[in-house]
């Protein structure tokens, strides 16, 4: 894997968690694969692996699957919505039920892999803003990795939402604001602490 700034196109090694271009500052980093190695390595391996996100390793960007972070997210089931595609003209219409998920989201795939990032990088605290479901993936998952999490929620979200992120140990502080405003007040706060 390499790192590449889509600022400057300035391309180096992946060996650690980056957030910057050490060559412009920029703060877009792509990570690039080599796919053709991917490729090879699924022919053997793929068909082995359980059918979660992590069946596809070589292509989420983190060193060494002794950080992943995980509770078998992924691998939901694609629906066939056979009257609404009737209903649309497309027949063949399909629909993925995130809802299998362990948090009921979506949102718990980005959480497995940024929490897992974060555990490689030793980071031992984060701060997140959300209106509610990326609060209560990063809850979970940082439960799991025993990364202490601020959840900056907008002051609009429902309660139970709150009481979730709450329940699995994270900060809650609400936000009297639009959700532009409770991420600057999140962003001032990770800052302050060097998070």
């Amino acid at each position: 894997m390499w790192l590449r700034c889509a600022a400057c196109s300035h391309q180096w090694p992946y060996l650690r968690f980056e957030v910057r271009c050490p060559r412009c500052g920029g703060d877009w980093l792509d990570v690039v694969y080599d796919l053709e190695a991917v490729r090879q390595r699924w022919d053997r391996l793929l068909r082995q692996r359980p059918f979660t996100m992590w069946r596809y390793r070589e292509l989420l960007p983190l060193r060494q699957d002794l950080h992943i972070v995980t509770m078998e997210e992924g691998g939901t089931p694609l629906l066939r919505a056979e009257n609404l595609g009737l209903m649309l003209g497309r027949p063949r219409l399909y629909i993925k039920d995130e809802r299998q998920n362990p948090t009921g989201s979506f949102k718990d795939r980005q959480a497995s892999l940024a929490i897992s990032v974060a555990r490689e990088a030793g980071l031992q605290e984060m701060v997140v803003a959300s209106t509610g479901n990326v609060a209560i993936s990063y809850a979970a998952y940082c439960a799991r990795a025993g990364i202490q999490l601020w959840a900056f929620l907008v002051s609009s979200a429902p309660a139970d939402k709150m009481r979730e992120v709450a329940l699995y140990g994270a900060e809650v502080i609400k936000v009297t604001g639009t959700y532009d405003q409770t991420k600057q007040v999140a962003a001032q706060f990770a800052e302050r602490r060097g998070l």
